[in-house]
């Protein structure tokens, strides 16, 4: 047998081989460089560094035997990804050209327009914002744990499992093969602790009440159990078994297509109902009898009400994603109508990061015997989520436009989601960030489906570095790789903020959050360091940067509102042609028998609706209009905080709103020594006599003692206590004397 032949390292080297390395070795580990250092890297940099990336910079193309293309032929032509580029995008480059022209001669490119501007401020932007640890002040609290007991006291569940089994895998789960061909086709390999807690009790048919952090694969969670259960439904007729309904129709988008690839090696049909796409297409599918409908609650009632043959009365399973935000007041009387007209028998799901009092109650009244599968508490953030605050100083609340400039163009330029309370402030940041050189987009609602669906696809491939959003992009929307997420003010509640910082740090990843918070909005703040389990950072941005900014911010002040006024032009015309168009259309389909779409709701009805739903008096906001004067950044900033307090005050409002009487006892998880240790605490403080007590006391076991009438103990105390009064102050003959209290003196 012949000897084994070693290598020494040079040998190794010589064949292009790398040494095993061996326990004995030592090995100089090299630092790791994340994405959470704040090490700055200037913009004419960065972009020097993608070009070397991604070009050899010896590289040239031959062009000694190509033909010169006409003029006509390459105006047209566009870089890949800017094919539909906004006309505000354009508006904003032009002005941009127009002032580096003044400024500095000729610009023919955009890259050297942007690498031009970043030589000038350089220096500045290099500065280092420090950060440092936030310090935790712990107060006593009076009287604690009341709240959470009598909160906990309003629903009753059958079971609940806030543990799982980290052991188990999907191939454990009983689950058909073209599911699990589906789940490798995604790359899932492992089940997270909300997906191996629920879909074991969801096959069994169970109804579920599921909290866990943003990012943890909810959605995953409800769709694999309603999958396995349609891949053996009957197939003589086909009709709509399930039901999904979610709050926004991007995220009725992102579960459609995840439902689609999770099902694409089974014949299950599914489809989508959701605002702003094409009805007539949807009205055809709903025809054919889908076995999965994933809607938005307003376009389920207008099919409902206006396609044919379509109903919920074989619905099976029901499924609320996002259920807070489904059944808050925005919805309420859209989820009465739904519910009222599904099917009594069926599976009911609530799928949330955050638990609030409305779903609770809806929980006491639409689901049977639930299991509460509470995998994080409903205040819980992602742990890999690093959480910085930027104060704001009372009397610098108009700085906030340019931190946010600072901080996107220095420190976070790529993957980062601003976002900011109303639609209009947005539109501003999106046309100042864009003359600053920053590739920005805007989602809202004053967008079309088209135009919003666009933002977020270019953001999702990084053609978009910032992307400015209101909280419609704030619930359940997945986009990966999101490295920031920038509050311009503080949200309203604890709940949005949790929403919102819940687009990064997402799937076990790291993610980092800034806010700026001002004094009026350090009660929000204290809530979150009270519920932070990770130390938090408060970030100082230099001054110097701080008014660079600033002024810079006020030098575009006139191009902001000459592209202002030309869109306001713009789209006054576009509204005259679609009126236009509309006549024309009416007058051409004249003759045939148009039908209107009906509503569940009157006209009258809708309004006072909707005066109800509404932050502020329309007389006060028409009295502003009238008064209305050269705004300040002070008071753009002020209007977003009063709609940001408005919203705090009604979320305030509904928590302290008495809940209706019920005829029968609540029944809880928390019966245990404890607390009726307080129950007994709390009837001797209030000074209730038993009469009183017994007389509002309606429970089951009160209500069988006086039908009964008193029990045979009773009877004869009562005929002790007769015996003692006829026989005046007599003493016992033998015994233990009574007891005597000893007079104060």
């Amino acid at each position: 047998m012949a000897a084994p032949i070693t290598l020494s390292t040079p040998m190794l080297g010589d064949f292009g081989l790398i040494k095993t390395i061996e326990e004995t070795d030592n090995v100089q580990l090299s630092e790791d460089s994340s994405d959470s250092t704040d090490e700055m890297v200037s913009k004419k940099k960065k972009k020097e560094m993608r070009k070397i990336g991604l070009f050899n910079s010896s590289f040239k193309f031959d062009t000694g035997d190509t033909l010169p293309l006409p003029k006509s032929s390459y105006l047209n032509l566009k870089p890949k990804g800017m094919s539909n580029i906004s006309s505000l995008d354009d508006k904003i480059s032009k002005v941009r050209k127009e002032r580096l022209k003044k400024g500095s001669g000729k610009v023919e490119d955009e890259e050297d327009m942007s690498l031009e501007e970043d030589e000038t401020s350089d220096e500045e932007d290099m500065k280092m914002d420090t950060v440092r640890n936030k310090d935790k002040k712990r107060k006593k609290r009076k009287g604690g744990g009341d709240d959470q007991d009598e909160e906990a006291a309003k629903v009753h569940f059958s079971e609940s499992v806030d543990t799982y089994d980290d052991k188990i895998g999907f191939q454990d789960m009983n689950l058909s093969r073209p599911l699990l061909k589906g789940l490798s086709s995604m790359d899932f390999v492992k089940p997270t602790p909300i997906q191996a807690a629920c879909i074991p009790i969801a096959l069994m048919g169970r109804d579920i009440c599921a909290c866990a952090v943003t990012g943890s694969g909810k959605t995953v969670a409800f769709m694999l159990p309603i999958l396995e259960r349609l891949l053996y439904r009957p197939r003589a007729t086909a009709s709509t078994r399930v039901l999904i309904l979610v709050p926004t129709r991007e995220l009725a988008v992102q579960v459609h297509t995840v439902a689609r690839k999770l099902a694409q090696h089974s014949n299950i049909d599914i489809c989508l109902a959701a605002g702003g796409l094409d009805i007539k297409s949807q009205e055809a599918m709903l025809r054919l009898g889908p076995d999965i409908v994933i809607a938005t609650p307003g376009r389920l009632i207008d099919h409902l009400h206006n396609s044919v043959s379509f109903t919920l009365n074989n619905i099976e399973i029901l499924v609320l994603d996002e259920a807070d935000r489904m059944l808050d007041e925005y919805f309420a009387e859209q989820m009465n109508e739904i519910i009222r007209m599904c099917a009594r028998q069926r599976q009911t799901m609530l799928f949330s990061a955050t638990m609030t009092e409305t779903v609770q109650e809806l929980v006491a009244v639409s689901l049977k015997d639930p299991v509460k599968v509470f995998v994080n508490q409903s205040t819980e953030v992602a742990l890999g989520l690093r959480q910085e605050f930027v104060r704001i100083r009372p009397n610098r609340e108009g700085d906030r436009e340019a931190i946010v400039a600072a901080l996107v163009s220095r420190n976070f330029c790529d993957r980062c989601i601003v976002f900011i309370q109303t639609k209009v402030q947005a539109h501003r940041m999106h046309i100042l960030l864009g003359l600053l050189g920053i590739n920005v987009g805007e989602l809202h609602g004053n967008l079309s489906q088209a135009q919003r669906l666009d933002t977020l696809k270019r953001f999702k491939e990084g053609l978009i570095d910032v992307m400015l959003a209101t909280d419609l992009a704030s619930r359940g929307l997945d986009i990966e790789g999101v490295k920031t997420v920038i509050n311009f003010t503080m949200p309203s509640t604890i709940k949005h903020y949790i929403h919102r910082v819940g687009r990064t740090a997402r799937a076990g990843k790291s993610g980092r959050s800034v806010t700026l918070v001002g004094e009026k909005e350090r009660k929000v703040l204290k809530e979150i360091v009270k519920e932070a389990k990770t130390p938090l950072k408060t970030r100082v941005i230099p001054l110097d940067v701080i008014n660079k900014f600033r002024t810079r911010i006020t030098d575009l002040e006139d191009d902001i509102k000459a592209i202002q006024a030309q869109q306001r032009e713009e789209s006054h015309l576009r509204s005259v042609e679609n009126k236009m168009q509309k006549a024309q259309n009416m007058l051409e389909t004249k003759e045939e028998d148009t039908t209107h779409r009906t509503w569940f709701q009157s006209f009258k009805e809708r309004k006072v609706e909707k005066a109800k739903l509404r932050l502020a008096d329309r007389d006060q906001k028409e009295d502003k209009k009238k008064t209305r004067k050269k705004l300040t950044a002070e008071d753009r900033v002020n209007f977003e905080l009063t709609k940001a307090q408005l919203l705090s005050i009604r979320a305030a409002k509904k928590s302290l709103k008495a809940k209706p009487l019920s005829a029968f006892a609540d029944h809880s998880d928390i019966d245990s020594s404890k607390s009726k240790k307080k129950k007994n605490k709390k009837r001797k403080q209030s000074g209730k006599s038993g009469f009183e007590e017994e007389l509002a006391d309606i429970g089951s076991s009160a209500v069988k003692k006086f039908r009964s009438g008193p029990s045979y103990k009773e009877r004869q105390e009562a005929a002790g206590a007769n015996k003692k009064s006829k026989g005046g102050g007599l003493k016992p003959k033998g015994g233990p004397k009574p007891f005597r209290r000893n007079k104060k003196r």
